[in-house]
């Protein structure tokens, strides 16, 4: 898929719309928030 890896604990209560903690700088919701 091409996504950084990232902490699952660092995903947990992430906003769809805030910047995903992967640090790619995408939204949430179209990075880690997409599955």
């Amino acid at each position: 898929d091409g996504l950084p890896p990232v902490d699952p604990k660092l995903l947990e209560g992430v906003s769809r719309n805030a910047p995903c903690p992967c640090g790619s700088g995408k939204k949430f919701k179209h990075c880690h928030g997409a599955f």
